[in-house]
């Protein structure tokens, strides 16, 4: 109690001195309880995205591993096969599969949506001036199948609409297509007819599809052709898997192979469990196992770094706090050293001297805290929403960046990927994230207020164990002494 009530005194005695360590606990404090509000609140958010939003799971061919490879290697490696797919897709870590193949045709039976009555009705859109007039060999319509027609992106974001008709039955094996409303006003078409195609390196091979759907296009963005019909979305076909395979059945080169597959893991937690599983069940090294999880959290990015500026803001508050409060409480044992020094003379021991000096430190630590954790607690939600704010408009000032240099046919390369570049541009970055300091909270920042205390008055109650107190009244004495005969000496002088 005596111990306590004098450590009262002395922090009444030195205010100025423990308002000043009381300021920069409560500064600390404050950050401190923002930073783990933000951090806290930013990974729930994250984690709930993650569960609700399984990732998903493609293979990728690494084109430069492959080059590097010898011929033996090349010759003896196989592209992926829609029997490969569904043995990997046949899993327990596995919720979901689909799979799609893609081909490019022509046709002497319809005529295609035009790159040039793209560019009559957009004079914004200009054809590329080193865009050859053949346009590659390659032909005038995209023809891709799906092993699901209910995983189509167009379809499911709503770029894509059905205006006439219906989708095709993930069950249907026939030759049914999916036409735009665009094609289908080109070319008088409706649902019901029948049109043919052709491989332009097989020209003499016809295939006859009949057309069940037709979709409308509602995407505004017309500019991504290349000068090449087939780049086109109005002369974009959809149609099942198994009438893509069976044209490219006879196609021997294998770089051509355009059949891909997306896997839907139980749990995003499963991927390293589920590389393993395909590699051991034959997955080729050629093949690299990408995921849409970067893709898949755009919405969330300014939030995922809104929580790596709290953990690194954290990091640097305690290391500063900490050595701000530690050089303060080492000048004020200095200057109390005579005090310690008496203390020590009429008998009170190290631990009751070091106590002492720690109650003091506790108490302004545990008012600061109150103080600090009201004003955390009323701050913290205004904070947040304007950093929020500020890493929102970061992001859509470089997508604007991007776009404004890289957004216009110009700059189309083949290979360019339309649909990521259009989801990166139209993204709506999640703007709120609910911030709340509950008990959980509190215990943190007591902890933390804990640790500085102990930290911060570690060094000066060591040296001030090391204080003899004779030699520290001796010094005073003759320092006293000292200042005495100087004033004498003065006096001398002065007569």
């Amino acid at each position: 109690m005596y111990i306590i009530k004098n450590a009262w005194t002395n922090i009444i005695r030195g205010k100025g001195r423990n308002i000043l360590i009381g300021f920069i606990i409560v500064a600390v404090t404050i950050s401190t309880c923002i930073a783990i509000t933000i951090n806290k609140s930013a990974t729930k958010l994250v984690n709930k995205y993650k569960n609700n939003n399984p990732i998903e799971v493609s293979f990728r061919m690494n084109m430069m591993n492959l080059k590097d490879a010898s011929d033996e290697d090349k010759n003896n490696f196989d592209t992926l096969s829609e029997e490969d797919i569904k043995k990997y897709g046949d899993s327990s870590l596995v919720k979901d599969y689909y799979y799609t193949n893609e081909v490019s045709l022509s046709s002497n039976s319809i005529e295609a949506v035009s790159y040039d009555n793209v560019l009559n009705n957009n004079e914004d859109n200009k054809k590329p001036d080193n865009m050859p007039d053949d346009k590659m060999n390659v032909g005038d319509f995209r023809l891709t199948g799906y092993s699901d027609p209910s995983y189509i992106d167009n379809f499911i974001n709503g770029t894509n609409k059905i205006k006439e008709g219906k989708m095709f039955d993930k069950n249907n094996k026939d030759k049914v297509i999916v036409i735009s409303e665009e094609l289908a006003e080109e070319n008088n078409l409706k649902v019901g007819d029948k049109v043919s195609f052709y491989n332009n390196d097989d020209e003499d091979t016809t295939y006859e599809f009949e057309i069940v759907g037709i979709y409308e296009n509602t995407s505004e963005d017309e500019d991504n052709f290349m000068g090449m019909n087939a780049m086109n979305s109005s002369n974009q076909i959809y149609t099942n898997i198994t009438s893509v395979n069976e044209i490219n059945q006879n196609n021997t080169n294998k770089m051509k192979s355009s059949l891909s597959a997306k896997f839907y893991l139980n749990s995003n937690s499963d991927l390293k469990k589920f590389e393993k599983e395909v590699r051991k069940k034959g997955l080729s090294d050629y093949y690299e196992i990408m995921t849409n999880e970067e893709e898949a959290l755009e919405s969330l990015k300014p939030v995922s770094n809104l929580k790596n500026f709290s953990k690194t803001f954290l990091i640097i508050i305690l290391i500063v706090g900490s050595i701000i409060l530690s050089v303060i409480n080492l000048i004020n044992i200095r200057e109390r050293k005579y005090e310690i020094g008496v203390l020590r003379a009429i008998g009170m021991s190290k631990l009751k001297v070091s106590l002492q000096l720690i109650c003091e430190i506790f108490i302004v630590a545990m008012i600061s805290l109150i103080i600090g954790t009201t004003v955390g607690k009323v701050t913290s939600q205004p904070i947040t929403n304007k950093i929020l704010a500020n890493e929102i408009s970061s992001y859509q000032n470089e997508e604007n960046n991007i776009t404004q240099n890289f957004g216009s046919s110009d700059f189309k390369r083949p290979g360019f990927d339309e649909n990521t570049m259009n989801r990166k541009q139209n993204v709506e970055y999640v703007d709120s994230l609910k911030v709340n300091v509950d008990i959980y909270t509190v215990l943190q920042l007591f902890l933390v207020s804990i640790l500085l205390t102990t930290i911060s008055s570690f060094i000066s109650i060591m040296l001030a164990l090391r204080y003899e107190p004779n030699k520290i009244l001796q010094n005073r004495w003759w320092n006293g002494k000292d200042i005495r005969i100087k004033r004498c000496r003065f006096y001398i002088w002065w007569l």
